[in-house]
Protein backbone atom coordinates (compact mmCIF):
# COMPACT_ATOMS: atom_id res chain seq x y z
CA UNK A 1 0.00 0.00 0.00
CA UNK A 2 1.52 3.24 -1.13
CA UNK A 3 1.38 5.79 1.94
CA UNK A 4 1.63 9.81 2.48
CA UNK A 5 5.11 9.27 4.27
CA UNK A 6 5.75 11.31 6.73
CA UNK A 7 5.43 15.23 6.32
CA UNK A 8 6.94 17.89 8.79
CA UNK A 9 3.79 19.59 10.24
CA UNK A 10 6.08 21.39 13.25
CA UNK A 11 8.90 22.49 14.44
CA UNK A 12 12.20 23.66 12.93
CA UNK A 13 13.60 22.57 9.18
CA UNK A 14 17.25 21.54 8.70
CA UNK A 15 17.88 19.86 5.84
CA UNK A 16 21.26 18.09 5.28
CA UNK A 17 22.61 17.07 2.04
CA UNK A 18 24.28 14.09 1.82
CA UNK A 19 25.60 11.09 -0.87
CA UNK A 20 23.21 8.65 -1.51
CA UNK A 21 24.45 5.07 -0.67
CA UNK A 22 24.40 2.22 -3.45
CA UNK A 23 21.49 0.32 -4.50
CA UNK A 24 18.89 2.58 -3.24
CA UNK A 25 15.05 3.23 -4.30
CA UNK A 26 13.61 5.49 -1.08
CA UNK A 27 11.32 7.81 -2.40
CA UNK A 28 10.61 11.24 -0.96
CA UNK A 29 9.10 10.73 2.14
CA UNK A 30 10.11 7.66 3.64
CA UNK A 31 12.61 7.34 6.31
CA UNK A 32 16.51 6.71 5.95
CA UNK A 33 19.34 6.25 8.09
CA UNK A 34 23.04 7.25 7.38
CA UNK A 35 25.09 4.05 6.68
CA UNK A 36 29.04 4.81 6.47
CA UNK A 37 28.17 8.73 6.11
CA UNK A 38 25.66 7.93 2.97
CA UNK A 39 21.70 7.80 2.73
CA UNK A 40 19.90 4.93 3.07
CA UNK A 41 16.13 3.48 3.13
CA UNK A 42 16.06 2.31 7.32
CA UNK A 43 16.41 -1.11 7.51
CA UNK A 44 15.29 -0.86 11.62
CA UNK A 45 12.53 1.12 12.90
CA UNK A 46 15.07 1.70 15.79
CA UNK A 47 17.52 3.66 13.91
CA UNK A 48 15.89 6.79 12.04
CA UNK A 49 17.90 10.08 11.13
CA UNK A 50 16.02 11.76 8.74
CA UNK A 51 13.18 11.90 5.63
CA UNK A 52 14.30 12.01 2.36
CA UNK A 53 12.84 15.06 0.47
CA UNK A 54 13.49 13.34 -2.88
CA UNK A 55 13.81 10.25 -4.10
CA UNK A 56 16.33 8.17 -4.22
CA UNK A 57 18.11 8.29 -7.97
CA UNK A 58 19.83 5.00 -7.45
CA UNK A 59 23.50 6.21 -7.99
CA UNK A 60 25.63 5.90 -5.37
CA UNK A 61 27.01 9.39 -4.27
CA UNK A 62 24.28 11.55 -5.54
CA UNK A 63 23.19 14.39 -3.66
CA UNK A 64 19.97 13.47 -1.22
CA UNK A 65 18.42 16.21 0.38
CA UNK A 66 17.18 15.36 3.85
CA UNK A 67 14.97 16.67 6.64
CA UNK A 68 16.53 15.67 9.90
CA UNK A 69 14.19 14.61 12.54
CA UNK A 70 14.28 16.23 15.88
CA UNK A 71 12.61 15.58 18.80
CA UNK A 72 10.29 18.52 18.85
CA UNK A 73 9.18 18.23 15.37
CA UNK A 74 5.56 16.82 15.07
CA UNK A 75 5.10 14.77 11.68
CA UNK A 76 1.87 13.90 9.83
CA UNK A 77 1.92 10.04 8.79
CA UNK A 78 -0.53 7.34 8.33
CA UNK A 79 -1.63 4.27 10.42
CA UNK A 80 -1.44 0.85 8.93
CA UNK A 81 -4.97 -0.20 10.51
CA UNK A 82 -7.81 2.03 12.14
CA UNK A 83 -7.33 5.20 14.13
CA UNK A 84 -9.01 5.66 17.42
CA UNK A 85 -8.77 7.77 19.94
CA UNK A 86 -7.32 5.58 22.72
CA UNK A 87 -3.77 5.55 20.04
CA UNK A 88 -3.30 9.47 21.25
CA UNK A 89 -0.63 9.16 24.03
CA UNK A 90 0.26 5.50 22.85
CA UNK A 91 4.07 4.59 22.10
CA UNK A 92 4.11 2.51 18.64
CA UNK A 93 6.49 0.81 15.96
CA UNK A 94 6.89 1.66 12.53
CA UNK A 95 6.29 -0.56 9.14
CA UNK A 96 9.23 0.05 6.99
CA UNK A 97 8.34 -2.32 4.62
CA UNK A 98 9.56 -0.99 0.86
CA UNK A 99 9.87 2.31 -0.45
CA UNK A 100 6.93 4.48 -0.66
CA UNK A 101 4.92 2.26 1.70
CA UNK A 102 5.94 3.58 5.75
CA UNK A 103 3.67 3.93 8.28
CA UNK A 104 3.02 4.33 11.61
CA UNK A 105 2.78 0.56 13.12
CA UNK A 106 -0.31 0.56 15.68
CA UNK A 107 -0.02 -3.01 16.26
CA UNK A 108 3.43 -2.74 18.04
CA UNK A 109 3.85 -1.60 20.83
CA UNK A 110 7.25 -3.39 21.55
CA UNK A 111 9.60 -1.87 19.37
CA UNK A 112 8.47 1.55 19.91
CA UNK A 113 9.73 4.42 17.76
CA UNK A 114 7.02 7.16 17.61
CA UNK A 115 4.41 8.57 20.14
CA UNK A 116 1.17 9.39 18.49
CA UNK A 117 -0.14 13.43 19.47
CA UNK A 118 -3.46 13.17 17.74
CA UNK A 119 -5.93 12.22 15.07
CA UNK A 120 -5.73 13.86 11.99
CA UNK A 121 -9.55 16.35 12.30
CA UNK A 122 -9.74 15.36 8.81
CA UNK A 123 -9.94 11.15 9.24
CA UNK A 124 -10.73 10.75 12.97
CA UNK A 125 -11.45 7.41 13.46
CA UNK A 126 -11.14 5.58 10.09
CA UNK A 127 -9.17 2.88 8.48
CA UNK A 128 -5.26 4.31 7.36
CA UNK A 129 -6.19 7.18 9.09
CA UNK A 130 -3.38 9.65 9.23
CA UNK A 131 -2.29 10.74 12.49
CA UNK A 132 0.54 13.59 14.35
CA UNK A 133 3.38 11.78 15.64
CA UNK A 134 6.43 13.03 17.44
CA UNK A 135 9.55 10.46 17.48
CA UNK A 136 11.66 8.82 20.37
CA UNK A 137 15.07 11.11 20.94
CA UNK A 138 16.44 7.80 21.56
CA UNK A 139 15.51 6.10 17.98
CA UNK A 140 17.36 9.34 16.32
CA UNK A 141 20.39 8.58 14.72
CA UNK A 142 21.74 12.35 14.84
CA UNK A 143 21.53 13.35 18.60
Amino acid sequence: MATIGFRLIKGPSIINHLPEAASQSFKAGDLVMLTSGKVAIVSSDQTVYGVALEDASGTTGDDVPVLVIQPDQIFLAQADTTTAATHVGGKYGLNIGTAGSMSVDIGDTSTTTVRIEKLDPRDGAKANGRVYVKFDPDKLQNL
